[in-house]
């Protein structure tokens, strides 16, 4: 699923090494939590595993393709076939209802508009919002957009679920939930990376990576 190898980003002439020599692997079906303090170097790791960022250095494997050397266009379609991205942010739009924004995805792909409305359905029924379809973001609460956010990203049938701290913006109840979901899913066979400064939350990971100054170490795993 993703390998990677001796990782550097380096910023400002080599006096900021971001992430400091990784080495990383998942496996598909696994459930990962990146943890660590701000600045630690993990939402740019992230941005590294998502293909939104080039690393300085080293090898970098995504579901068995290299990924040096690939245009910007080539990595952009790499990232779309096989992440399903989750921000802290939500990132819905404005005055689209939940299932116009879970569908957006499919929409660049070309997909006929009743088969798209058809799967977003499913998918938001999915995360338990199928009496939400035609709500729109500022009807919803913050744990609802989230979950429209997570529908958008399980509408693409990505391989990897790459979540940037989505419980961030939350309330307790709110990011309960939503942590529940994601053990739901991740039992239900999908692989997550989970990026978090949350101890409590990724204690729900099988297995926790801890970053500090851009280098990774790993707890021992556990089954949950």
């Amino acid at each position: 699923m993703i390998r990677m190898e001796n990782i550097c980003k380096i910023y400002d002439r080599g006096r900021v090494r971001a992430v400091d020599g990784a080495t990383l692997s998942i496996a598909p079906g696994t459930y990962t939590a990146i943890l660590g303090a701000s600045g630690s170097g993990k939402s740019t790791l992230m941005h590294l595993i998502g293909l939104l960022d080039r690393p300085t250095s080293g090898e970098y494997w995504l579901c068995g393709q290299p990924t040096a050397g690939l245009s910007p266009r080539r990595r952009a379609a790499l990232s779309r076939a096989h992440i399903g991205f989750v921000f802290q942010s939500f990132s819905l739009v404005p005055g689209m209802d939940a299932l116009e924004n879970a569908a957006l995805p499919l929409a660049f792909r070309g997909m006929p508009r009743s088969q798209r409305r058809d799967l977003a359905a499913d998918m938001l029924c999915t995360v338990g919002l199928g009496a939400r379809l035609h709500h729109t973001p500022e009807m919803l609460s913050g744990g609802q957009q989230q979950r429209v956010a997570i529908a958008r990203a399980l509408c693409t049938s990505p391989d990897l679920l790459l979540a940037d701290e989505p419980t961030g913006n939350l309330d307790p109840k709110s990011a309960r939930e939503i942590l529940d979901l994601f053990d739901r899913l991740h039992r239900d066979g999908r692989t997550i990376v989970w990026i978090t400064h949350d101890r409590q939350a990724a204690q729900r990971a099988e297995q926790r990576i801890l970053m500090e100054q851009g280098h990774l170490f790993r707890e021992e795993e556990r089954t949950i």
